[in-house]
């Protein structure tokens, strides 16, 4: 009698199941239909493009021998590696003998000319020679000061002095060297460093001279520094078919910290906009070249807005015409999933439909 009673238990289960699944198959359930959403505000919106590069030396100027012949001994070095110079500070001292000894003939035959020019003058008074003589010893003089400044001017050729305040880097040279005119004996940089950055074409396209600019600085961690743009090239450079351009950044102040050569990367800032509405990238929809968002008048069914936009970065759109603070617009729309749950995320709001729960979800 109790296996009997059994099994009419387990018929009573099977007919049981079968109904459930033919009602499952016959009636599913309408899948929810989620909104994400945010509330229309105002807000600060900044656009800006991004490059990288390396930190200069302000200034730098190579010093080379600028004296005639390709040979010429160095005598004396008066200067070390990394030692800060004032402008006019002798550096290096170059063979000039030679230089001297045309200095000094230059002075003799300026001496001579003047000697001759005086005595033309005295003829000229007591009328033993004509007008066009006296000239021709004046000008004979002229000729010979001219030679005297040509030679002592090639004769500073022969002292290597600093071009301005700055440090010694570089120094190759030593007292007993022979030199040519294409060795660079040192470089003279400034203490003040900048930034030179690669900006690709097209974000390059956006950058004027005067953008602000945030330099971060790879081996500094913790240093930022701002500056600005103060001179974009006109003539980009290609290298594997991309075309970049190197910008120049001035620095509004000098980090001790950084130095020529370390890595950098900038953003340069190409337009800001303050207390505008803006709304995250992903409300915007395109269709047939306009703009439009979805708002949720009712809180239940979104309407298509047609929008007008304005400046634009990576997360936010400045909304130029067609919405008003207060406005909720969806930013995504979710689907449940085969066992009927939804996944929510960010700081948006998420609304589900009436007959569904009408529950409001915290994003």
């Amino acid at each position: 009698m109790a296996k009997k009673h059994y099994l009419w238990i387990v018929a009573a289960l099977v007919i049981a199941g079968g109904s459930y699944y033919w009602y499952a198959k016959t009636h599913p359930e309408v899948e929810a239909v989620r909104y994400k959403t945010v509330v229309v505000g105002k807000g600060n919106l900044i656009t800006s493009v991004s490059g990288s590069g390396q930190a200069e030396a302000v200034s730098q100027v190579d010093l080379k021998p600028v004296v005639a012949g390709d040979a010429i001994d160095v005598i004396s070095v008066y200067v070390k590696n990394e030692q800060a110079v004032k402008k006019g500070e002798l550096i290096a001292l170059l063979d000039n003998e030679d230089a001297q000894k045309t200095v000094r003939n230059a002075e003799l035959g300026l001496e001579s000319a003047k000697a001759k020019y005086t005595q033309a003058k005295r003829d000229f008074d007591h009328e033993s020679i004509n007008k066009l003589s006296l000239e021709g010893q004046r000008v004979s003089l002229e000729q010979s000061r001219n030679s005297l400044a040509d030679a002592r001017e090639k004769l500073n050729d022969y002292y290597i002095r600093a071009p301005f305040d700055g440090i010694v880097t570089g120094l190759s040279v030593e007292a007993g060297d022979s030199v040519s005119r294409s060795d660079v004996l040192a470089s003279v940089i400034t203490k003040d460093v900048q930034a030179r950055v690669s900006i690709n074409e097209i974000d390059a396209a956006q950058v004027k001279v005067g953008n602000k600019v945030t330099i971060k600085i790879s081996a500094l961690s913790d240093a930022t520094i701002t500056g600005k743009v103060a001179k974009i090239d006109t003539i980009g450079q290609t290298s594997q078919n991309v075309v970049s351009y190197d910008a120049e950044i001035s620095f509004d102040n000098q980090n001790e910290l950084l130095k020529p050569g370390m890595s950098v990367s900038a953003s340069v800032i190409t337009g800001a906009k303050q207390d505008v509405i803006t709304v995250p990238n992903s409300a915007i929809r395109t269709r047939n070249g306009s703009n439009y968002v979805e708002t949720l008048d009712d809180g239940t069914t979104p309407r298509q807005v047609p929008v007008e936009i304005g400046l634009t970065n990576n997360s936010e759109t400045e909304i130029t015409g067609g919405l008003d603070v207060g406005d909720i617009v969806v930013i995504q729309t979710i689907n449940a999933d085969a066992s009927g749950t939804a996944t929510s995320g960010g700081n948006s709001s998420g609304i589900r439909l009436p007959g569904l729960g009408g529950s409001r979800l915290g994003g």
